[in-house]
């Protein structure tokens, strides 16, 4: 194994505890429970549940990139300087359901999440840090999934396969 396999494996560590810190006023649970995909996922690193939002269970995909470099300096916020492949991008958005890119900033043990969506389609060559996974940040991205999910009618009413 060389570095880069150590920076991402911390990076995934480091984003599992993200998602699945503690924060909810007086609750005991998180907010998420990630579920790590494994390495023969192309391009996701995490399947990720809600937390407490009912039997439907809404969720939603994540692929982690990791990173040792500097922030950079010249935009405000910084950016967080890893690069999402336009494949990838593609495959995200091409996903019928929420995508996340989640950046972690190795050294300082910070993460950071934009979302792959619409008809976006080319490499993310950087990601803001406006968005670090903080409480308020985690609680913003339930309602998100949580709102992606009701708002689509997903009961089947035919199959083939009937009594």
């Amino acid at each position: 194994m060389g570095p880069a396999d150590y920076i991402g494996g911390r990076g995934e560590s480091l984003a599992f505890a993200s998602l699945a810190q503690l924060c909810r006023d007086g609750m005991k649970e998180p907010y998420f429970w990630p579920h790590f995909l494994g390495e023969k996922w192309e391009v996701f690193d995490f399947l990720v549940r809600l937390v407490g939002a009912g039997d439907a269970m809404p969720y939603f995909f994540v692929q982690v990139k990791s990173t040792r470099k500097d922030l950079t300096k010249r935009q405000n916020p910084p950016r967080l300087r890893v690069e999402v492949s336009e494949s990838d991008v593609r495959r995200m958005v091409a996903f019928p359901a929420p995508t996340y890119v989640i950046g972690v900033h190795e050294p300082e043990e910070r993460a950071f999440v934009i979302s792959v969506h619409g008809a976006m389609g080319k490499a993310i060559p950087s990601i803001t840090t406006a968005h670090e996974l903080t409480p308020d940040t985690l609680r913003q991205l339930w309602e998100e999934v949580r709102e992606f999910w009701e708002s689509r009618d997903m009961s089947r009413s035919t199959s083939s396969f009937v009594n």
